[in-house]
This record gives C-alpha cells, sequence and structure tokens, in this order.
C-alpha cells in the first residue's frame, strides 16, 4: 500500500496538533494550583512534587508499549483511545477525596495523556506529504507548551474564584471527549498505514535511544521550572495571584516560539545535534539562574522564559528526527514510543528530584544545580547522536 500523499491534509494535521493540546492541558492545569491542592490535601513539597508530574509515570513506563499499540491497531482508533481515557481520569479527578485517589485519577490522565502523544505523529506524518513531513511533525511539537498554557490560564480561573478546581478537572473531562467525537470526521482522508507486528530491529538502533535520552533531559529541566516556578516565586515574595499566574503561563507559551524558531533554523540547514546540544547548555545555564538568590522577582521570571524559549528548540528537532530512524512510516509510532517513554521519565523524576534536594539542602539555591547536570548530559548525548545518525544516512 502507497502511503504516500501528494498534498498535505492541513485540516488533519491541526485536528491532531488540538488533540495533544487539549491532553496537555491536564499537564499545565496542576502547577498554579498546587499550594492549595497541598494545603487541601496536606502534601509535604516532594509528595506534591509527586502528584504534579504522576501523569507523567504512565508515560515513563508504557511509552513503547503505547507505540506498539498504535503501529497494531492503527493511529486513529489509539488517538481517539487516548482522548477518551485522559477524559475518564480527569473526570475521575473531579471526585477526589484523598491522596490516593487524587494520584490514581492522575495515572489514568497519564495514560490517555500518553497514548495521544505517542501516536499523534504517526497520524501527522500520514497525514503530509513527505516534503513538508517535517513542517507537520515541527508544528506537531508545539502541543505541549500551547497546552500547558491553556491549562494554566484554567488555574487562573480558579484562582479569581469563576470555578473551583473540582469545577476545572469537569472542564477538561469534556474537551478531550468532545475531541475523540471530532476526530473521525476531521482526519477521514488521511491514508490508513500498514498494520505491521512488532519489529524488534526499531529497538536495537542506538538513535531512538539517544534521540529520547536528549527529550529526557530536556523535559527533567523544563517541568522542573514549570512546576516549581510558581512557588518559588511566592517563597520570594510574589503575592499578587493574577501577575504569578501570567508570568508563569507566559514561560509556558514562549515554549512554543522556540518550536517555530527551531523549524525555521534546521530549514537552513543547521544540523539537529547542534541544536539540541546548544539548547541543552542554555537551557541549563539560564534554568539555573531563573532560581538564583538575591535577584528581582521579574528577573527570575525573564531567565525562566529566556530557558523556556530556548528549550522550545529541543522538542522539534528530536520530533523531525524521528522518521530519520525508522524505515517506513509504519514505525513512527514505535520510535514515538521511545522517545515518549524516556520524556516521561524525565519529567516524572525532575520535579520530585528538584524538590528532595531543596529539601536536603535547605534551600532554592543548592537544588537549582540539578538543571545544569541535565543540560551537560543532554550535550554528550546530542554528540552521540551526530554519530548515530551519520550512520544511518550510510547505511
Amino acid at each position: 500500500m502507497n502511503t504516500s500523499r501528494q498534498h498535505t491534509d492541513w485540516q488533519a494535521v491541526f485536528a491532531v496538533i488540538a488533540a495533544g493540546v487539549i491532553v496537555s492541558m491536564q499537564v499545565g492545569k496542576l502547577p498554579p494550583l498546587l499550594g492549595q491542592l497541598r494545603a487541601e490535601f496536606g502534601l509535604d513539597l516532594v509528595l506534591g512534587g509527586l502528584v504534579a508530574s504522576s501523569i507523567s509515570l504512565i508515560g515513563g513506563l508504557c511509552g513503547i508499549m503505547a507505540g506498539f499499540a498504535g503501529d497494531r491497531i492503527g493511529g486513529r482508533r489509539a488517538l481517539m483511545s487516548g482522548l477518551l481515557i485522559n477524559a475518564a481520569g480527569s473526570l475521575a479527578g473531579a471526585f477526589a477525596h484523598d491522596t490516593a485517589f487524587l494520584l490514581a485519577a492522575r495515572l489514568v490522565e497519564g495514560l490517555g495523556f500518553v497514548i495521544t502523544v505517542v501516536c499523534g505523529p504517526s497520524l501527522v506524518a500520514m497525514a503530509a506529504q513527505p516534503a513538508q513531513r517535517s513542517l507537520a511533525l515541527g508544528l506537531w511539537s508545539s502541543y505541549m507548551p500551547l497546552g500547558v498554557t491553556l491549562g494554566m490560564l484554567g488555574a487562573l480561573a480558579v484562582n479569581h474564584g469563576l470555578l473551583d478546581w473540582r469545577g476545572l478537572w469537569l472542564v477538561l473531562a469534556l474537551l478531550p471527549f468532545a475531541a475523540a467525537l471530532l476526530l473521525p470526521r476531521l482526519t477521514a482522508r488521511v491514508p490508513v498505514a500498514p498494520l505491521r507486528k512488532f519489529n524488534a530491529a526499531v529497538l536495537r538502533r542506538p538513535g531512538p535511544w539517544l534521540l529520547a535520552g536528549c527529550f529526557a533531559c530536556y523535559t527533567t529541566q523544563w517541568f522542573c521550572i514549570v512546576t516549581w516556578i510558581p512557588t518559588y516565586l511566592k517563597d520570594s515574595g510574589l503575592e499578587n495571584e493574577t501577575l504569578l499566574a501570567l508570568g508563569v503561563a507566559a514561560v509556558a507559551l514562549v515554549n512554543a516560539v522556540g518550536t517555530t524558531v527551531s523549524a525555521a533554523v534546521m530549514h537552513r540547514g543547521t544540523p539537529r545535534w547542534l541544536i539540541i546540544a546548544v539548547v541543552s547548555l542554555s537551557m541549563g545555564a539560564l534554568g539555573t539562574a531563573s532560581f538564583a538568590p538575591d535577584i528581582p522577582v521579574l528577573a527570575k521570571i525573564g531567565f525562566a522564559m529566556a530557558a523556556s524559549g530556548f528549550g522550545g528548540m529541543l522538542p522539534a528537532a528530536v520530533l523531525a528526527g524521528v522518521p530519520v530512524q525508522t524505515r517506513d512510516p509504519s514505525e513512527i509510532a514505535t520510535v514515538n514510543g521511545v522517545v515518549v517513554q524516556l520524556l516521561n521519565i524525565g519529567s516524572f523524576v525532575g520535579p520530585p528530584a528538584l524538590a528532595a534536594l531543596v529539601a536536603h539542602f535547605g534551600g532554592w539555591a543548592d537544588g537549582r544545580w540539578l538543571l545544569m547536570v541535565a543540560g551537560s548530559i543532554g550535550l554528550l548525548l546530542a554528540l552521540g547522536l551526530r554519530a548515530a545518525e551519520r550512520r544511518m544516512a550510510t547505511a
């Protein structure tokens, strides 16, 4: 079956991106409300970080499995399943009465999230003509910052008393449910990739693991920033809830600008590994600076925005590299499953690790160096990716 297209179905591409944005709102809704939830459920700093990042736990455990399932049942059906599961998790979370229930609901949200973001790129790739596939996948990479930003703005409505946090959870259960109903119609013209059995050779290639490792270092950094910068700014004396929410939303939103810049930079021929290497170190340095003591609050926000903006270049570079590591489009979900599994490990481990360092050493100034360590590891993995892609090109 020939799955190449003469024209890109942009309606389908943007429908899939919208699905990714919707499930990512579940990620962004919690950090601005973490203080409120910690007070209601009696959570300490470390347990609060665990709740915030627990949506990533399922992704860290099941990303590859979700990729296999997507290759077996098809991207469209897998994407619809992910949206419905995500909706069920948010609905259950609205009725949480203790920490265990809240965590369980968050894990269900995470399962729906990982299925959606693992299988989305394969549908995007099938909707795009080969010459525009990298562009379409680069646009897909904006799903996370856009979704996190919208989720944070939803939390702003809670802080202003327009609804309580349980009401926000209910609203964010309706959105993925509606998206699951609309998706078949909006993607009807996208051809179905041939269904394949699991090919273990995909996992024996170093390229997917190196790509995934680079992404994991990035998510360790980015989720540390977007999860804890609201708490840190409050600890630094920022009491204005509106300014706090808008500042944190701006930190998340500027990440989407980075994805656009990355697509333009790659189009000019800049090597993927070089983008990843520079971004990893820059984000480490700027993120570390955003948690520096004795600088003005606005400077902290500025450094966090700069770190997030530079960081946005990395997901686009990594996701555009996924097709390079595949033999045909039917392997995209599996390779993306590897990427999503490791990126979720980074986002799951990062916030609690930073919280543990802060709790152990007694201050944000000492824990912040985790961001620089993650950036340095990302640099080393980018150098390995350079060699792997050269071998792939000559194979």
